[in-house]
């Protein structure tokens, strides 16, 4: 059995096949990862402009106030500035390119024009109002790292740059496969003993979350043949292929036989709780990843170990993930001999975030997963305090919530 971090580890080592390409228009790239490092091809601002509509003053030491000889307007997209000689103003719209020669822009209300010129209200600030070339960046500054994770709000950016595409990597397609005879759809009547399949949903919204093409395989009944066969097929459509249920200890799990006939599972169990029946291997060359049967132990080890890799495998520069410490609002104990994984919130005690996990820890109790904000370490056979601090995973910085 291995512990969580070496799980990690050892799937970080994983190769994984290398990420399609594609073009990529800027309005669909947020959640795309960029396949190139961008660098600017000009200065931003490529020249000197006004921040806003005033007038551009060159200063004189001997009558700061003015009045300033008005010599002209410039607008937005305007060729150039013109050129300003102490003792001179030039009146300026936001966006417009400053007079050359210029010490600074006044705000139109800070300002008044007079028969005679331009006069302030007070002395000018050096540097008031002008946004310099390349003040923001300069040519051959990176903006989008290979392997970065887009965001809405690099689009403006870019576009500033005169680009209207990108190469990103394609979305990985991922198969998501549910074992077992007790398993029904969704919406199909059930029988006595029967239950519905709430693995194979939540972990195709899962993936959609993590940016990944989610392929539904279906589910396929607790019979070696059938997992086989379903298995055959998923590795003619799928970059990576996920498994829920089958791969525990019991008479009627064949998914790590069904690997072995296909493959090989090369590390399997964790040490934590849930989620200890988690394995990796490969079948017919593609990577495969078993989670637990139990939903909640399914999306625990989805979002702990398998969402890395899944993000890898779109070509993601992906981090170690960090834990975050928060005090615990009560007293917690885990005797067991694995670290344990409870779900929670957060609680504000006299100003400090404190973090207080739920009574139903259940590895199948999906109310409480899907009203959890946190999840929390407990070490195993460990007693903790109230106010004692536990590593904490936020699930917003899961890409949850």
């Amino acid at each position: 059995m291995h512990s969580l971090e070496t799980m990690l580890d050892l799937l970080r080592q994983q190769p994984l096949p290398p990420p399609r390409l594609e073009m990529a228009p800027l309005h669909r790239l947020p959640g795309r990862v960029s396949a190139q490092t961008v660098r600017a091809g000009h200065d931003l601002p490529a020249f000197d402009a006004s921040a806003m509509d005033g007038y551009a003053i060159a200063a004189t030491p001997e009558r700061p106030l003015g009045p300033y000889t008005l010599m002209g307007c410039v607008a937005a997209g305007a060729p150039d500035g013109g050129v300003l000689e102490p003792g001179q103003a030039m009146r300026v719209l936001t966006g417009a390119p400053l007079p050359r020669g210029c010490h600074g822009v006044v705000a139109q209300e800070h300002a008044r024009l007079e028969a005679d010129g331009v006069v302030l209200a007070a002395p000018l600030c050096y540097g008031a109002h002008m946004r310099l070339r390349g003040s923001e960046l300069m040519r051959g500054e990176r903006l989008v790292a290979e392997g970065e994770r887009l965001k809405a709000l690099h689009i403006g950016l870019l576009a500033a740059q005169g680009l209207s595409a990108l190469q990103v990597y394609a979305r990985p397609r991922v198969g998501v496969l549910s074992t077992g005879d007790e398993l029904r759809a969704p919406g199909e009547t059930l029988a006595p003993g029967q239950i519905y399949d709430a693995n194979r949903p939540q972990l195709l919204a899962l993936l959609d979350s993590v940016g990944a093409e989610a392929v539904d395989l279906g589910s396929v009944a607790d019979d070696p043949a059938a997992t086989r066969a379903r298995l055959r097929e998923a590795t003619e459509v799928c970059d990576l292929i996920l498994s829920s249920g089958g791969a525990s200890v019991g008479d009627a799990d064949h998914i790590r036989d069904a690997v072995d006939a296909l493959g090989s599972i090369s590390h399997w169990q964790v040490a934590i709780k849930p989620g200890k029946p988690f394995a990796f291997g490969h079948v017919l060359g593609r990577p495969f990843v078993a989670l637990p049967g139990n939903p909640v132990a399914a999306a625990i080890t989805f979002l702990l170990l398998a969402r890395p890799l899944v993000r890898r495998a779109g070509g993601e520069a992906v981090a170690p993930q960090e834990a975050v410490a928060y005090p615990l609002l009560d007293a917690a104990d885990n005797p067991g001999p694995r670290r344990h994984f409870l779900r929670g919130r957060f609680v504000d005690l006299d100003g400090v975030r404190h973090v207080e996990p739920f009574e139903q820890q259940g590895s199948a109790a999906l109310a409480t997963l899907a009203s959890a904000e946190v999840l929390l370490e407990l070490p195993a056979q460990a007693r903790l305090a109230a106010g004692n601090r536990v590593r904490c995973h936020p699930l917003t910085t899961l890409g949850l919530r």
